[in-house]
């Protein structure tokens, strides 16, 4: 369907809001701003993985971007902390 079909088909129905919007689309649609934040400098950067295969593999607490902290900024008992622990999944080493 072409863009004229388009428009048609919500004039049809009383929206005027989106033929309005195709008038205003320099205002909002700007490339340049879109591509701007390529250039900023970066705030944080993840390590890359190591590229060569050779070496024994990583472990697996190291493939967390941010691992576990355990207890720290929660405000649960012992036996529940210790319940969350046993029951964690994917995090056995």
């Amino acid at each position: 369907m072409n863009t004229a079909g388009v428009i048609a088909g919500h004039l049809m129905h009383g929206q005027t809001n989106f033929l309005n919007s195709l008038f205003h689309l320099d205002r909002v649609f700007r490339p340049e701003f879109l591509v701007a934040d390529h250039a900023l400098p970066l705030q944080y950067q993840i390590p890359l993985p190591q590229t060569s295969g050779a070496g024994p593999a990583p472990l697996r607490s190291a493939l967390y971007i941010h691992p576990p902290r355990g207890r720290t900024g929660r405000a649960i008992d012992t036996p529940t902390e210790r319940f969350v622990e046993e029951t964690r999944m994917g995090t056995s080493l």
